[in-house]
């Protein structure tokens, strides 16, 4: 372990004395910048999602798992940029306060919701759209949870009964469901 210590060290100290410190930097920071990058896209791995026209042409839009066998995207409430964590335990589109307020949601009193951490007291409010990559659906219901932290918001059953969900090979494909 020291020895491979050494010999990394070692190979710092020669692109030092070789490379001037300016482009030493540039190249420091161009490493994080793509670390940073390459961590975000394992977190979310579908960051611009795109309909497109399957079989039938019926519109589509195919999500990639993430590391931990979960679906996050990229989609828009009200025209805003969400981070969207696809739970099809979730009644509703169901948010944290602080996003609700970004939004500029008018929030009603909701109730209780019963969670994994037990009773929450909620709020409601509706959403005029909520897209994923074209495929949108109107006049939504959200639950407000002003316990619940981050910014992400969990896309529930409120948008997902909409669509018809496939799930094969680490991906899930929406497509808008029909009704027949």
């Amino acid at each position: 372990m020291i020895r491979l210590q050494r010999i990394r060290d070692k190979a710092i100290a020669g692109l030092r004395r070789k490379m001037p410190i300016p482009l030493f930097l540039l190249v420091s920071l161009l490493v994080i910048l793509l670390a940073r990058d390459l961590a975000a896209r394992r977190d979310n791995p579908n960051p611009n999602p795109v309909a497109y026209l399957g079989a039938g042409g019926v519109p589509e839009v195919v999500l990639k798992e993430n590391q931990v066998s979960q679906y996050v995207t990229t989609g828009r409430i009200n025209g805003t940029p969400i981070e969207f964590l696809v739970d099809t335990g979730a009644v509703d589109v169901a948010m944290p306060y602080m996003v609700a307020q970004t939004l500029g949601l008018t929030l009603q009193p909701g109730g209780v919701s019963k969670t994994g951490n037990g009773d929450v007291r909620t709020w409601v409010a509706r959403l005029e759209s909520v897209d994923v990559g074209g495929l949108v659906a109107y006049n939504l219901s959200a639950t407000i949870l002003p316990n619940m932290q981050g910014d992400q918001v969990l896309l529930g059953m409120a948008y997902l009964r909409r669509m018809e969900l496939v799930l094969r090979g680490g991906e899930m494909i929406l497509r808008p469901y029909s009704g027949e």
